[in-house]
């Protein structure tokens, strides 16, 4: 019997799912959350923000979003940090161009204290950054080594004791 690959089981979970939704969103009237938590999940949920250089008139756009099916199955050693880690809990995360020193910015605030370990990573798995602060709780910011006129995307991995995050990071 031929084996299946962690890819091939997820697209196949993935179109499975979407076939499911398919066909009971004419039944489903009364509770459209269903669908909702399998569009999450299969999707994830994206924030976007616009930026415009005022010298250039240069526009860049900036979306931040969770890691999809196909994300997770293809990039699997950037969803999991180590066995039993949960979700870590970040409030206001930014990622935005500063065109005047000509590099993006990372911040996001961290209630809990403890170990902290920061990477950025792009599509290849290449380190764009990479740092451990001991004890950190608060607000993070910092320059990530990502020129502000540069598109692409990239992997953000935050790890914090035994719970991890991990978001894509679009530049148009």
């Amino acid at each position: 019997m031929k084996r299946l690959n962690l890819f091939s089981i997820c697209s196949l979970f993935a179109l499975t799912l979407m076939l499911f939704s398919a066909n009971t969103v004419s039944a489903q009237t009364q509770d459209d959350g269903v669908l909702d938590k399998i569009n999450k999940y299969v999707n994830g949920e994206t924030k976007t923000d616009s930026y415009t250089n005022t010298r250039t008139n240069q526009k860049v756009s900036v979306s931040i979003s969770d890691l999809s099916l196909l994300d997770r199955a293809s990039y699997s050693s950037i969803h999991s940090a180590f066995k039993g880690s949960e979700d870590l809990a970040i409030d206001d995360i930014a990622f935005a161009p500063d065109f005047n020193k000509g590099f993006f910015y990372l911040s996001f605030a961290l209630e809990d204290e403890e170990t902290t370990k920061v990477v950025v990573l792009d599509v290849a798995g290449r380190e764009v950054h990479s740092e451990t602060i001991e004890d950190f709780e608060g607000v993070y910011e910092s320059k990530i080594n990502i020129p502000a006129s540069e598109k692409g995307t990239y992997f953000l991995k935050v790890i914090q004791g035994f719970s991890l995050l991990n978001k894509k990071l679009i530049i148009e």
